[in-house]
């Protein structure tokens, strides 16, 4: 009886072994790499389980609201290159606007900052941001139960002359005495490989490790005048992107595909799923429907003379800013909204094309186009 005993265990310590995957260094990105995203920003369907394996996760029901891709390349060929000299990779975004530059080892593919716009808030000044320590993107060898601390800071000053104009108006920040401002972020960040199995998305299953990732963000605002530097983050408002955050996302990693196969964005509680980003095989959804209908953004009348009318159609109940741009990417003016329709004056405009961006109260972008100005 022993013996049976000893093979039961034997049997089930084997079972265990292969219902779980390693996730390598061969899913890192190199060099001519384009990885290909598809997001579903109303998701149907999808159910963060419990810890533990093996779980057959179901996401066949995720339709495309957009799809994007990201493009590496060899970082020497970056523009702010001499800025990050120990960069390996670098990946652009925003139009050709943004480069995020990564450190790559054998165990770690590293975020060392971006030249661009924050992402992190609605702050769109150009510049170098730099991570330090860097953060951890990707780690290998990852397997069930890992977990990894992480923590970083970015501490950037601007001169008042290299902000666009009405940026800081539209905050509610005086100019009048103020020859520069500082952003502050301070983060730390848990993960947590809790969960592993299979996961199915439209156009395939794959065998997956899901990561739990929880950051905790602080992003502060200071002016400086001739009495120094002034916190004005509270002033600024959340709205803006500043203050206090949570982020929790749940990564589903495979030993096979470079894409995570899906990233989970949930609510601060991390207990409602707002945003998926999954792995674009071509597919609509796993039952071949048309996708659901979506967020739109309709701009009337457009040509306008005087104001313009955004309605928001189809979008959650909740906060969002609508931006303004003029033909040179500089920021005109911001609208804070929630879902409905918002009239936005276009009284001392120029004649010509300007282009608006829609921002949720994270400041993801959810839809961008062009409003064309006339005159009577």
């Amino acid at each position: 009886m022993k013996k049976i005993y000893v093979v039961i265990a034997l049997v089930a310590t084997t079972v265990w072994l292969h219902a779980q995957i390693t996730v390598t260094n061969a899913t890192f990105p190199v060099a001519g790499d384009t990885l290909k995203f598809a997001t579903d920003l109303d998701p149907d369907g999808v159910v963060i389980t419990a810890p533990g394996g093996p779980t057959a996760w179901d996401f066949t029901g995720l339709a495309p609201t957009f799809k994007s891709e990201t493009v590496f390349s060899a970082a020497s060929g970056g523009v702010a290159f001499a800025q990050f000299p120990n960069a390996e990779l670098l990946s652009i975004s925003g139009g050709g606007q943004n480069e995020t530059y990564y450190d790559v080892s054998a165990t770690n593919f590293d975020n060392l900052g971006f030249s661009g716009a924050d992402p992190n808030s609605g702050f769109p000044v150009q510049t170098t941001f730099k991570f330090s320590p860097p953060v951890p993107a990707r780690r290998a060898p990852l397997n069930f139960i890992d977990n990894h601390l992480a923590s970083t800071s970015v501490n950037v000053a601007f001169s008042l002359a290299d902000i666009p104009g009405g940026v800081l108006d539209s905050l509610g920040i005086p100019t009048a005495l103020v020859d520069s401002i500082r952003i502050r972020v301070t983060a730390s960040r848990v993960d947590i490989v809790d969960a592993y199995g299979t996961l199915a998305i439209p156009g395939g299953t794959y065998d997956v490790l899901r990561e739990k990732r929880s950051e905790y963000r602080e992003t502060r605002l200071d002016i400086h005048t001739f009495f120094g530097w002034i916190d004005v983050t509270d002033q600024a408002g959340a709205a803006a992107g500043f203050g206090l955050d949570t982020l929790i996302t749940y990564n589903f990693f495979s030993n096979t595909e470079k894409e995570p196969i899906a990233v989970v964005e949930m609510d601060n509680s991390g207990s409602v799923v707002q945003q998926v980003d999954y792995k674009d095989t071509g597919v609509v959804s796993g039952n071949n429907d048309v996708a659901a209908i979506k967020p739109e953004v309709v701009v009337s009348p457009n040509p306008a003379t005087d104001l313009a009318v955004f309605e928001l159609k189809n979008f959650k109940p909740g906060s969002y800013s609508i931006q303004l741009l003029d033909a040179r990417g500089s920021l005109i003016l911001v609208k804070n909204l929630t879902t409905g329709n918002i009239a936005v004056s276009l009284e001392g405009l120029a004649e010509g094309a300007y282009f608006y961006r829609l921002l949720d109260d994270k400041n993801r972008v959810q839809s961008s186009g062009k409003l064309l100005k006339i005159n009577r």
